[in-house]
C-alpha cells in the first residue's frame, strides 16, 4: 500500500509546480534535504511491445534485488496516455544528478551485466529496451519526509 500511496505523490509531485521554491529560492534550500528525491520515468510503449518490455523489467528488478533495493514503484497503467509509470528512488539524493559518475549506477551496471551474461549482452538488452518504447518523458519529483 504505501508504494500506491508513494507513486500517487511522486507523480502528482512531478506535475505540481513549486511557487515557495520558485519565489523564496534561500529560505526553501535547507529543507530540500528533508524530502525524498524520484526520477519519475513516463512511458508509451510501441504497438504490441508492452510484454517484451516488462521482461526485461524483470530482469531489472532481479538486479534491484540482488542490490538489496525494493523500493522502485513500477505501475501499470489502465487510463491516460501512458503505460507505464515508473519512480526510482535518488539514494544519494537531488545532489546525485550533478555527478559526473555515479557509484551507484556503476555498481547496478556491473550487477546487470553479470546477471545477463556480460557487458556485451547487458548493451544489447538495453538497446532492444530502448527500441521497445514509443515516447518517454522523464522528470524529477519529491516526497516529504
Amino acid at each position: 500500500m504505501r508504494k500506491i500511496v508513494l507513486a500517487a505523490a511522486a507523480f502528482g509531485l512531478a506535475f505540481t509546480a513549486s511557487p515557495a521554491l520558485a519565489d523564496d529560492h534561500a529560505k526553501a534550500e535547507p529543507e530540500l534535504a528533508k524530502v525524498d528525491w524520484y526520477r519519475i520515468n513516463m512511458i508509451k510503449w510501441k504497438s504490441g511491445k508492452g510484454q517484451r518490455a516488462h521482461e526485461i523489467i524483470d530482469m531489472f528488478e532481479k538486479v534491484d534485488a540482488a542490490l538489496g533495493y525494493d523500493d522502485v514503484i513500477d505501475i501499470h497503467m489502465n487510463t491516460g496516455e501512458w503505460h507505464s509509470i515508473v519512480a526510482i528512488p535518488m539514494r544519494q539524493g537531488i545532489a546525485a544528478m550533478g555527478w559526473a559518475n555515479n557509484a551507484e549506477s556503476d555498481k547496478w551496471d556491473a550487477e546487470f551485466a553479470k546477471q545477463v551474461g556480460g557487458e556485451d549482452k547487458a548493451k544489447e538488452l538495453w538497446a532492444e529496451y530502448q527500441s521497445l518504447i514509443a515516447e518517454h518523458h522523464r522528470h524529477v519529483g519529491h516526497i516529504d519526509q
